[in-house]
């Protein structure tokens, strides 16, 4: 990253809070702080208004959508990632999340600023993608019909029911949904588990890279960290459900299990 730094095209994303850029952040970059930005349901009228208000966001970023961009947060987690998946679905190609974040670069003693860069807001034209975006319908077919996998990435109590969101109008998971929780992709070390160990992990799941597979948490943010551990892995069939529980425990004809984990 540092060697790019200076590239024309390189445009580097802080993922973390305002408060944190500016106190300190990597040169030249620009505050994305998108973590808490709540996307409501996957239907045509909800899906129309995240795009209409997402293309506003990066268009005030400065964004125009042929940057490559390189997001980082304070470590390796969720928020960096759930920028990442929406400049992707925006259209952006191939967002690459940097390893050991804004932390590992001061160890590092590589520079930073505090100065707030001033942007120049651009026209953003999404060319939304798809492929990385898993709709309630989408996540239903796939839990009704047993043609692909439904990833819940929480925590155990979220996935068996005993523990709820106070925004959540019901507890519980995804019929058929398999667990596996998104701290476990993670290496502790600012990064991703080994390919040998997330491997193992999917497979032992039944998950395969030829898989149909929808990936949730509450509301995309850990699933946008699950959906870029398997991409790293060649699961290209994967996407995020960035409705997730909040948005298919609202709908009162969509079936919840409760009870023991399905691993």
């Amino acid at each position: 990253m540092k060697q790019h730094l200076a590239s024309k095209n390189v445009v580097v994303l802080d993922a973390r809070s305002r408060n944190a850029y500016r106190r300190a952040h990597i040169p030249g970059a620009r505050n994305a702080d998108l973590f808490h930005y709540f996307v409501p349901g996957t239907d045509g009228e909800n899906l129309n208004a995240f795009h209409r208000d997402l293309e506003s966001k990066l268009g005030r970023l400065g964004l125009k959508g042929d940057e490559r961009a390189i997001v980082y947060e304070s470590g390796f987690g969720m928020r960096a990632a759930r920028v990442a998946w929406m400049i992707e679905y925006a259209g952006m190609k191939n967002p690459l999340i940097l390893e050991g974040g804004f932390r590992t670069w001061q160890n590092s003693k590589y520079p930073v600023e505090n100065r707030r860069r001033v942007l120049v807001p651009s026209e953003f034209n999404a060319n939304f993608n798809p492929a990385v975006l898993a709709t309630a319908g989408y996540v239903r077919s796939l839990s009704s019909s047993g043609t692909g996998f439904v990833l819940d990435v929480r925590s155990r109590g979220e996935y068996e029911g005993s523990e709820k969101r106070e925004c959540c109008p019901r507890s519980g998971r995804v019929p058929g949904a398999v667990w596996l929780e998104w701290t476990n992709f993670l290496s502790g070390k600012g990064g991703f588990q080994s390919r040998r160990s997330i491997n193992k992990q999917l497979r032992s799941r039944g998950l395969r890279s030829s898989s149909n597979i929808a990936v949730y948490c509450h509301r995309g943010a850990r699933a946008a960290a699950a959906f870029y551990a398997l991409r790293s892995m060649g699961y290209t069939r994967t996407r995020n459900y960035v409705g997730s529980w909040h948005e298919w425990s609202s709908k009162k004809n969509f079936p919840a299990e409760l009870g023991g984990a399905t691993t």
